[in-house]
Formats: structure tokens, C-alpha cells, sequence
């Protein structure tokens, strides 16, 4: 299982951060920190990926687009393919996403996912949408390929054939807890992370990205224990 070592990435991530602000420069083994002071949230992610200000988020329903806000975008380019992350927020600026999301949060994922990838091919189901919580806050993961067509290489320039990508959604709010320091009820929202790699054999360092809510510990977005 693509899993099996999440773990041991996730301690390291945690340990070897030294700083939360985002070097210039980071060498590729050590992770990095980014804190979202809007959302009281810090992602850790791998220093391989170079962060990309402002991109968009990966190809999904024209009101998905519309509606999911980028926090951090990052990619790791090598001579096999590209692997890129996104976390992006859907909030109440559109009712009806942000609440078909909660209320149908794993096939929210599968949908997604699978329309994301139909642009390159006929996608398929790598593992049917899991249902989990990080911190308490409930989430749901679904992971998806699809096959372009065409050959896998052409004037000697290597063209993946798969593509593997991953959607991972988490509701920023707890149900049935609220404290003075929460936000108020008109402020709900949805994180979503998407992940996309051509090697299969990555998927372990990309879902093994940590996230810290404000006064907590850390917490793996994807526990390892979830898939296998």
C-alpha cells in the first residue's frame, strides 16, 4: 500500500521544522511551514515543491473554480513528471457548494476528483472515497488516475501516461463545539487539498502533508492508517 510509510514521513516532517516562516531557498529535505493567519491554520509540506503565489486551482466544475479560494500551491518538477499540491477554501461566498460539500463530503471528494482528471482521459477510482476526521474536524479523502492516451514518449521528451491525483476535504468548523474563540456560524468553510503526481510512488510523501490549527498539535491531513 502507496501508505505504508506515511508515517515515518509525517514524524520527520514535524521534527525537522524549524522555523514557520518559508525560505527562499529550502533544501529539498526539509520541510517547510506556511501559517494562514486568516484561518488560524500552519501546513507543513516537503521542501522539494517551490511554492507558486496566486495559482489556480486544478480544473474542476466551473462553480468550484469559482468558489474555491487558493491558500498555497506549490509543484516539484523531475525528469519523470510533475507533482503539484493545492489548498484551497470553499466558505459561504456559495451556499450551495459549501453546503453540498458538508453535507455529502465524501462523494464531494469522489466528484471532484474525477471531474479534475476527465480532462485528460477517462479517470477511474484508485480508492473509493474514505471517510476520517484531523483534529476532530471531520473529512473525507478519495484518490483517482486515469491513463492519457498516446504514446509515453515523443521526440525523446518523456510525456507521463498516468496521472495519479488525490482530493482531500476537511470541515473547518467541529460539529456540535463552539467556543467564544470560534468563528461565527456565517463563517463556515470547507480545506480542500489536491494532490497530483505522474509517479504512483510519491503519494506517500504527498499525503503525509501536516496541518496545525492554532493551539494544537500537529496533525497528518491523511493519517496512513486510513487507506491500507
Amino acid at each position: 500500500m502507496v501508505l505504508r510509510s506515511a508515517a515515518s514521513l509525517l514524524l520527520l516532517f514535524v521534527c525537522a521544522v524549524t522555523s514557520p516562516r518559508v525560505s527562499a531557498q529550502p533544501a529539498s529535505h526539509i520541510p517547510q511551514a506556511f501559517h494562514d493567519s486568516a484561518r488560524g491554520i500552519t501546513y507543513f509540506y516537503p521542501g522539494r515543491f517551490t511554492l507558486e503565489p496566486g495559482a489556480a486551482v486544478p480544473p474542476t466544475a466551473e462553480a468550484q473554480q469559482k468558489c474555491a479560494h487558493t491558500t498555497l500551491s506549490g509543484s516539484s518538477v523531475t525528469p519523470v513528471g510533475t507533482s503539484a499540491f493545492v489548498i484551497s477554501t470553499i466558505d459561504n461566498a456559495c451556499p450551495a457548494v459549501l453546503q453540498a460539500a458538508t453535507q455529502r463530503l465524501e462523494a464531494f471528494t469522489r466528484e471532484q476528483v474525477l471531474r479534475q482528471l476527465k480532462q485528460y482521459g477517462e479517470p477511474v477510482i484508485v480508492h473509493d472515497p474514505a471517510r476520517y476526521a484531523v483534529g476532530g474536524h471531520p473529512a473525507a479523502i478519495t484518490i483517482a488516475s486515469v491513463e492519457r492516451p498516446g504514446p509515453s514518449n515523443v521526440n525523446n521528451v518523456v510525456n507521463p501516461k498516468i496521472t495519479f491525483a488525490a482530493k482531500a476535504c476537511i470541515l473547518g468548523e467541529v460539529p456540535g463545539k463552539r467556543d467564544k474563540s470560534s468563528p461565527a456560524p456565517g463563517s463556515q468553510h470547507i480545506l480542500c487539498f489536491d494532490f497530483t503526481t505522474h509517479q504512483r510512488d510519491l503519494l506517500p510523501l504527498m499525503l503525509a502533508f501536516t496541518m496545525q490549527f492554532d493551539g494544537k498539535g500537529p496533525q497528518p491531513i491523511v493519517p496512513g492508517s486510513v487507506l491500507r
